[in-house]
């Protein structure tokens, strides 16, 4: 994948969040530069909420939502880039907590309540962690047969769990994957498989698809060349060609 190829896709995840009215804001819409301040946090801190709060205080992300969960997406070379999905401890996953946070936004919105008021209110909230951390990298660098797969996910803050991928993931296949399942009311309406089974099959309803999109970019990223025979015969994620 090149730089281009990859800035492109961060490009159009943007688009593809502002389409589903899921969009807060962008900072960097090519690769993310590096922190050293945010990467001595990654390293000495253990707390997702401590890292994630770091990444929100220096707006070390790509795209925020309107739930205030962010992507991170960094390329290094076409052999070297890292993909990931930063939920809100506080709010993603919970329609309870996210009903709470809008009312505050509502009761700011009309001078309930000051900048400085909601801003404590909502650090309030409980920090539940309802959805973990998604990572996934390519790293030929790192690349061990078997040990360390060279496409793989992170789940959660473990750090050493590595599930591996025979597929190559663009910042776009990534992000409809977390749209998909973490933010099912925004994705479903969008698929045909919401509607009557006897469109399923027409044409005009394939197209404007969503799952037929996520279909697409999955096509268009690839396979991965740093996928081992050895673990293709056990578990990995991996998507056929159609």
């Amino acid at each position: 994948m090149t730089r281009d190829h990859f800035n492109n896709s961060i490009r159009t995840s943007r688009k593809v969040l502002k389409e589903l009215g899921l969009l807060e804001g962008s900072v960097y819409e090519i690769s993310l530069p590096r922190s050293a301040e945010f990467n001595k946090t990654c390293l000495t801190s253990r707390s997702y909420v401590e890292i994630y709060e770091k990444a929100l205080s220096l707006s070390h992300y790509n795209l925020i939502l309107t739930d205030l969960a962010f992507f991170q997406f960094t390329y290094k070379s076409p052999v070297e880039f890292a993909l990931a999905f930063y939920p809100n401890p506080r709010i993603t996953g919970s329609v309870d907590a996210l009903s709470d946070y809008e009312d505050l936004i509502r009761q700011r919105n009309d001078d309930e309540i000051g900048e400085e008021e909601f801003s404590e209110l909502v650090t309030l909230m409980p920090a539940e962690i309802y959805v973990p951390r998604m990572r996934y990298e390519f790293s030929k660098s790192q690349l061990r047969t078997v040990t360390h797969p060279g496409a793989h996910f992170h789940i959660g803050m473990s750090g050493e769990d590595r599930w591996s991928s025979e597929r190559k993931l663009s910042p776009l296949s990534f992000l409809y994957l977390m749209v998909k399942y973490y933010y099912p009311n925004y994705w479903w309406p969008k698929s045909r498989f919401s509607g009557a089974e006897d469109l399923w099959n027409d044409a005009e309803t394939i197209e404007n698809c969503w799952d037929e999109k996520l279909s697409k970019s999955l096509r268009n990223d690839g396979t991965s060349h740093l996928f081992h025979d050895e673990e293709r015969k056990s578990f990995h994620f991996s998507a056929s060609y159609f």
